[in-house]
């Protein structure tokens, strides 16, 4: 029997408006970081000891990269839509967590180097785990 997310496999036009979503919150996230690190008077609230805080960012762009790659050939491997569309999904929210950590960083400290580079990677996970396939 099969589960109630396993009935149907959801349509490109779904996919692509979850897509849409999850890059609209990341743009958000980083305009209102943008706008609150603009304000007079503000100032970082992380200006010292970023080494755990970097040392962090490594291990999540290191484990993101490696997993969006194992869901990358599990993807590609995968000829049931329905089994192939959760795994598509999870790759594109293991994209989106560098950028929430770079835009956490950037609330932080005020430098979007890192968010941007997150906003990078999520369109890499986009780019990687495609709504078509081809076949």
């Amino acid at each position: 029997m099969a589960l109630p997310w396993q009935s149907r496999s959801a349509s490109p036009a779904t996919l692509g408006l979850v897509r849409l979503a999850m890059l609209g919150g990341m743009l958000a996230f980083g305009a209102v970081a943008w706008y609150l690190t603009h304000q007079p008077g503000w100032r970082p609230s992380l200006p010292t000891g970023l080494d755990a805080f970097f040392y962090a960012s490594l291990g999540i762009w290191a484990v993101a990269t490696a997993v969006l790659l194992l869901l990358r050939a599990r993807v590609r491997r995968e000829a049931d839509p329905r089994r192939r569309t959760p795994l598509m999904v999870v790759g594109w929210a293991l994209g989106e967590m560098p950028a929430i950590w770079g835009g956490i960083y950037y609330l932080l400290t005020g430098d979007p180097q890192r968010y941007v580079t997150g906003l990078l990677f999520l369109v890499m996970a986009f780019l990687l785990l495609p709504l078509r396939t081809r076949e």
